[in-house]
């Protein structure tokens, strides 16, 4: 993988962070594309967003249960699934081919974006 320049990296960063502290989910939905256009392909872009989503998410995660707008008993409950969801996806995405991955990342984004724009 070549390294992807600052500018890209901040950018990638910045905006990842601020959509997942706003709304708890949407930094990878930017992250990858900005990542892409530096010049890493669909699979690293991908793998990068997740691993800098996941520390993204603990700060975001921190706020949320400090401020009460995310009740502790209730993330116990959703963890055990959502730790073995992650790690199948995670075993998934080794065996993905990129051109599938970014369609399914596409129709996915689309999909979401109808739901939450028609609701």
């Amino acid at each position: 993988m070549k390294n992807i320049s600052k500018t890209y990296a901040a950018a990638a960063g910045l905006a990842g962070g601020i959509l997942n502290g706003i709304f708890g989910a949407g930094g990878g939905s930017v992250t990858v594309p900005i990542l892409e256009l530096g010049g890493t392909d669909a699979k690293t872009s991908h793998a990068v967003s997740v691993a800098v989503i996941f520390f993204i998410s603990i700060v975001t995660a921190f706020g949320c249960i400090f401020t009460g707008h995310a009740p502790f008993d209730t993330v116990k409950q959703l963890l055990p699934a959502g730790i073995a969801g992650a790690a199948a996806g995670a075993f998934i995405l080794r065996k993905v081919d990129n051109d599938i991955l970014r369609r399914i990342f596409g129709a996915l984004l689309i999909y979401s974006g109808g739901r939450m724009f028609f609701a």
